[in-house]
């Protein structure tokens, strides 16, 4: 069992309430965080594995390291509060190389910026508020067209021509507000207020939709739609309380060919419900998840919102073993909402970043020195 201290304290990241061995140990970070969340409040973040950046409701755009620090890039240098946007950040996308960000506001404008140069930066201004924009990961390749997605009632896709003019093209036609996008090699997922779509990059076309159900508690456009891909060809789903992890698969080509179909077809492979509200989802081991969660239920003396959970899930065809629960004490819990968490990872150094308006603590796996020392604690 994880140690309980005061919650608003610097070490207090996590209590479990049953004495089963964690799987996750978690460090709340610090240093030059302490006086951004002094000031503002996190709206979302984006995290790479060189830097951290986080959007405020203030507008700011603010570039920290993994333990809190500021790093200065060109974007920042002697700005340490970058002020792009006059109004909430929503979405702050990276490309793989960690060389440009692309941040979009309630203000309508879309900002790409380079971290390393402003040759390629961009700035568009829509009369609506944006809430999802997506860097093609391979963004920072000269050859690569700079392309990127922004989602209003549409997908619109931009990028750059010969002439250096922007071109825009409309990949599909929405029902409402796009409100998330992940994009993955050749094919992009995307929310609309109907559900999940798939769209093929290389065809051009899409795979189709992955029908959502209105939740019985408020709207389905009510919930964030958490989109994540845990390699080239799965997709995790997390939205109201509900999980689906669908598998990209080819067709097969007799199909193909007889009935002039799309090469590739979007299996939903596993789908079940939770108790809480879904607020991130990400990978962990084989057939693993790592979930952040929202109770559905209340304090019973103050009705006021509980701790958010952490849970490791191990997923069926429609069901799942819950590993380990951790309930986290994140600063101010008690009056946040379920679309003011987010969850983000690093998969491959098996990194989660829990993230609230006024804290960020990062969940890391139980090493063998930890798991040893637990036991012998535990007898």
């Amino acid at each position: 069992m994880m140690e309980q201290n005061d919650p608003e304290s610097a070490d207090s990241c996590s209590i479990t309430e049953e004495e089963v061995e964690p799987k996750l140990k978690y460090v709340r970070l610090t240093n030059d965080l302490n006086k951004i969340l002094s000031e503002e409040a996190v709206s979302c973040i984006a995290v790479h594995s060189k830097f951290l950046c986080l959007g405020t409701h203030w507008g700011r755009i603010h570039m920290l390291d993994h333990q809190g620090n500021r790093v200065i890039t060109a974007l920042n240098m002697g700005l340490p509060n970058y002020n792009p946007h006059t109004l909430s950040v929503n979405k702050i996308s990276v490309d793989s190389k960690g060389e440009h960000i692309a941040t979009c506001s309630d203000d309508g404008m879309i900002i790409i910026d380079g971290l390393c140069t402003d040759e390629n930066n961009q700035k568009l201004k829509l009369d609506k508020a944006i809430k999802a924009v997506e860097l093609d990961p391979m963004h920072y390749r000269s050859g690569s067209g700079r392309r990127f997605l922004i989602g209003d009632n549409k997908l619109m896709m931009y990028e750059k021509t010969f002439l250096k003019g922007l071109k825009s093209t409309i990949l599909s036609d929405s029902e409402g507000p796009v409100s998330a996008i992940k994009w993955n090699g050749q094919f992009i997922a995307w929310a609309s207020s109907l559900g999940v779509h798939v769209y093929d990059l290389s065809e051009r076309c899409s795979l189709g939709l992955i029908k959502w159900e209105e939740p019985k508690a408020g709207r389905l456009t009510d919930f964030r739609c958490n989109l994540n891909w845990s390699n080239q060809t799965t997709l995790l789903i997390g939205w109201v309380d509900t999980i689906r992890i669908c598998v990209i698969r080819k067709r097969n080509p007799i199909e193909v060919s007889s009935r002039n179909l799309p090469a590739h077809i979007v299996d939903p492979m596993s789908t079940f419900q939770t108790e809480f509200y879904v607020c991130g989802v990400a990978p962990l081991e084989s057939h693993q998840l790592v979930v952040l969660g929202y109770s559905k239920e209340r304090d019973s003396e103050t009705n006021k919102a509980l701790r958010p959970i952490l849970c490791v899930l191990q997923y069926k065809a429609s069901d799942y073993i819950e590993i380990c629960t951790d309930s986290l004490s994140m600063r101010g819990h008690q009056e946040y909402k379920w679309d003011d968490y987010h969850l983000d990872c690093l998969i491959e150094e098996n990194q989660y970043f829990i993230v609230s308006p006024k804290d960020i603590v990062v969940a890391t796996l139980y090493e063998t020195d930890d798991r040893v020392k637990w036991l012998l604690e535990h007898g």
